[in-house]
């Protein structure tokens, strides 16, 4: 069995258990079905089950268990779901792409620039060795596209809008910065070794915002919106942001609450959904996106 075959089985074992506990002999009904549907061979034996649970347990930190006394094997652990969930994605994305050779003009990918996922195996070796790294950054702000030549320590990676950028402190002013993996070029992983700062945590660090711009040094602010009944089917489909609560859900109006700092890529997200968002509260943003929008009018006079 190809190595694809085996990710694709302990993918469909995941959902199979994911959706509800299962006997072996459903999970082994699933496969086949499966094995039909893709034109390949899923199918298992009890022994060969046991064996890649423990592999699952292993590469995915997901924990299947058999409960004697239903007789069904059961996930108690799920490990890092977001995780894996987003590990599952890509491997479907990869396998649906492989097999549609013959459907390419059914399938079409939106144009965009490289990601710069070519680095991420340094930068994730980097990270975890705590070594000092060097490369040549360019600005999208600037005028002209000149490259400036960086150290810094790395701390994290983020992803951010369908972007990856290295949360990384600079020691040309020792200030934690983000930088955007796709401008990232000549990268050199140094001998130098350096310590965390002390209290970082990437992921407490980034909790109240949205996007990369980190203003951790302030309070969060307390933002409600409110969207057309029609927006608001999309917004509650795929929140804003993880502290989203639904304060109202009708027919006139889909109102919610965040817990974050209103930042300029914030901003510029409620302007992208024009008309059909008004800010509530806080008074500040509501003032900003009324001068925002007063500002684009005028580009039409």
């Amino acid at each position: 069995m190809s190595k694809k075959q085996f990710l694709k089985r302990y993918s469909l074992i995941i959902n199979k258990l994911r959706k509800s506990a299962s006997s072996f002999e459903e999970i082994q009904k699933y496969l086949v079905d499966q094995s039909i549907n893709d034109e390949e061979n899923y199918e298992i034996s009890i022994r060969t089950f046991q064996r890649e649970i423990k592999e699952i347990a292993s590469t995915h930190g997901i924990e299947i268990i058999y409960n004697r006394s239903q007789g069904v094997y059961e996930i108690i652990h799920d490990g890092n779901e977001d995780r894996n969930e987003r590990l599952m994605e890509s491997f479907e994305i990869i396998d649906a792409l492989k097999i549609s050779t013959n459907l390419s003009n059914h399938i079409i990918l939106e144009k965009r620039k490289p990601l710069g996922t070519t680095n991420m195996n340094f930068l994730i070796h980097a990270i975890k060795t705590r070594n000092e790294i060097g490369f040549s950054y360019s600005k999208y702000w600037t005028e002209e596209l000149i490259n400036t030549e960086r150290k810094v320590q790395p701390l994290a990676l983020k992803e951010a809008r369908y972007r990856w950028y290295l949360v990384a402190k600079d020691l040309k002013d020792n200030r934690i910065k983000t930088f955007g993996l796709d401008r990232i070029i000549d990268l050199e992983i140094t001998h130098s070794k350096f310590e965390l700062p002390e209290n970082f945590n990437p992921e407490e660090t980034f909790r109240y915002s949205f996007g990369i711009i980190n203003e951790d040094y302030k309070e969060p602010q307390k933002i409600v919106l409110s969207f057309s009944y029609e927006q608001g089917k999309y917004i509650k489909s795929l929140p804003l942001h993880h502290s989203q609560k639904e304060l109202v859900n009708n027919e006139k109006e889909y109102r919610i609450e965040l817990l974050l700092h209103p930042t300029y890529d914030f901003v510029m997200e409620l302007l992208s959904i024009g008309a059909e968002v008004k800010v509530l509260e806080p008074e500040n943003l509501k003032n900003e996106m009324i001068k925002k929008l007063e500002a684009t009018l005028m580009r039409y006079k």
